[in-house]
């Protein structure tokens, strides 16, 4: 049987990678469905919207609804709004990407692996230590993720963040007490079934008021959902171990946050087993993009 895929992208801008990954992704089995940052200047969403007149064979759908911000819930709500959107169309897998992904394999490799794998889940989770990290985090509100930012470089809100915690623990806060589920944390770019992503629309609002006031809800979300779920015995990959090869996306994180690849690593994303990967910066290296981009449309 002829699997059908959607594949739910997150970007805020256009890029070489984007336009490169719609294409490598354009298929008669395949659906497309992009989330543009609002955040994003309309000449650039035109230039996304625009992406439509590449695609030949597959279905592509643009929204622009959320202001995303890293580390906020507002990640949570854009890759929810993708699925939400995608299941209607009876997709049998749900790839979550980002604009700066590109598979490694060509269109037949990746439909032959998710036939011969049908039902698994495909999703990471980190080590032990960050899943009691993860556990710890909900257990009191922050408040001031998006003011901080990624860097945490700004010394009034980072002391801010500061006595808020602070307080939290004097008042002994746990938003976690009265809740019948734990959490659990990974990568937020992960393979779902049409049963979990159906299971996921339905049941989402158990899950979403505890991803308010959190930080990094995105890397918690998938993770914490699919281990309150009879879902959590089809994981393609069992154990808190960091393999980024559960949710079969190659990711360095060793050389970066993550690392850009360069030409000089062709090889080994070809020899990898993973599916996709990421992530590509032409501005860093446009040959990789390229090579891959040809290899794969041969």
């Amino acid at each position: 049987m002829i699997l059908k895929h959607a594949y739910l992208i997150l970007t805020h801008e256009y890029t070489l990678v984007l336009e490169r990954l719609v294409q490598l992704l354009d298929n008669e089995y395949n659906g497309i469905y992009i989330h543009i940052d609002k955040k994003t200047t309309d000449a650039e969403k035109k230039k996304i919207e625009g992406l439509q007149q590449l695609v030949k064979r597959s279905e592509l759908f643009v929204f622009c609804k959320y202001k995303v911000f890293w580390g906020t819930n507002s990640i949570v709500k854009a890759q929810k709004l993708l699925l939400t959107k995608s299941v209607v169309n009876g997709y049998d897998y749900y790839h979550f990407l980002s604009g700066a992904d590109l598979p490694v394999k060509k269109a037949d490799e990746i439909q032959k692996f998710f036939e011969e794998n049908n039902g698994r889940e495909f999703i990471h989770f980190g080590t032990r230590e960050y899943q009691q990290d993860i556990q710890q985090r909900y257990n009191v509100y922050h408040f001031f993720t998006r003011q901080l930012g990624r860097k945490r470089d700004k010394k009034f809100w980072v002391d801010v963040e500061t006595y808020s915690l602070a307080i939290q623990r004097r008042l002994h806060v746990d938003r976690t007490r009265k809740l019948d589920f734990s959490f659990f944390g990974g990568s937020n770019w992960c393979s779902i079934t049409r049963k979990l992503a159906l299971y996921v629309v339905k049941n989402f609002h158990k899950y979403e008021r505890t991803f308010y006031f959190s930080q990094i809800s995105d890397e918690a979300i998938w993770q914490t959902i699919v281990m309150d779920s009879p879902y959590r015995d089809n994981l393609y990959v069992v154990g808190f171990d960091n393999n980024y090869d559960a949710c079969v996306r190659y990711i360095d994180w060793e050389r970066g946050a993550p690392y850009v690849f360069r030409e000089e690593d062709f090889n080994d994303l070809m020899a990898s087993k993973c599916m996709f990967a990421r992530k590509f910066d032409e501005r860093c290296d446009a040959e990789i993009v390229e090579h891959i981009y040809k290899l794969l449309k041969e």
